[in-house]
């Protein structure tokens, strides 16, 4: 451990569900849902299981992160995947850099997602940083900063809300403050990466910030405004959410989808 604190074994269970109104088939399916092995984190028991038949496999997408994909060819009205493991997190306080998949200047550069307008803009033009100040400091001061003019607020923004259109708004979700983050970020032109994945006390997927400081990926958490830390387990990195879905898919019918996830992730001893 290179100063990563005392590492938390966190149990945890993921339950995606997708209802149908009308039955489907040939359905073809992509699910990022899987946490895997990094610096910060050691995944120790790992049990998958999906619904209605499915037959399928598991590899890594472009950005390294572990994909579950498969087909389910009869008729069905649901669809789910049940991910359940224990996580040894809090092993190190970063992940060092490699140019493997991607360089730093993909992360450096902005997105639709993350773009930013008039508003965003002027907000980045407030802050007064110091000529002593590192890209470590900068990327602490821009997180504490967020939650001073930005609100939680569940339901407020739709799925593919923007960095300028969520901070317009003045609220938002998890999504949207990794947006504005990785917009602010960009902005000074620090390599940053939006991270999906599950926190200790959460009752669904969280996302947050990993910037890259002096050769090694940090984690920052404006939603929660603290660093990421031995409660957190990282499932999957993109550019931004839309290099991170959780579930994507095809098939033949359907009508009305609804999707529902369910996340717990709890500490325990070896006593457990």
């Amino acid at each position: 451990m290179k100063g990563g604190g005392i590492i938390k074994r966190l149990k945890f269970n993921y339950d995606l569900t997708a209802a149908y109104s009308e039955e489907i088939n040939n359905h073809s399916f992509s699910v990022l849902c899987i946490p895997q092995d990094t610096q910060r984190q050691k995944i120790r028991e790992l049990d998958i299981s999906t619904d209605g038949g499915a037959v399928y496999q598991i590899t890594n997408d472009s950005f390294l992160n572990k994909k579950l994909y498969g087909k389910i060819n009869a008729p069905h009205k649901s669809f789910g995947v049940h991910i359940s493991g224990i996580a040894d997190a809090g092993i190190d306080i970063f992940e060092e850099y490699t140019d493997y998949p991607f360089g730093a200047i993909l992360y450096k550069a902005q997105t639709e997602l993350t773009r930013p307008g008039e508003s965003l803009t002027r907000y980045h033009n407030s802050f007064s940083f110091k000529e002593s100040d590192g890209v470590y400091d900068r990327v602490l001061k821009i997180m504490r900063d967020i939650p001073n003019v930005f609100e939680y607020s569940s339901g407020s923004t739709r799925i593919h809300e923007t960095a300028e259109g969520a901070f317009t708004l003045g609220k938002g979700v998890c999504q949207d403050y990794a947006h504005i983050m990785l917009s602010l970020l960009r902005m000074e032109h620090i390599p940053a990466r939006y991270v999906v994945g599950m926190m200790l006390g959460e009752g669904s997927s969280h996302a947050w910030v990993e910037a890259l400081c002096k050769g090694y990926w940090y984690g920052f958490d404006p939603t929660n405004n603290k660093l990421v830390n031995d409660e957190y387990i990282r499932v999957s990195c993109g550019r931004d959410s839309s290099d991170c879905p959780v579930i994507k898919g095809s098939f033949y019918g359907g009508g009305v989808q609804k999707q529902s996830e369910f996340v717990s992730v709890e500490e325990i001893n070896e006593k457990d």
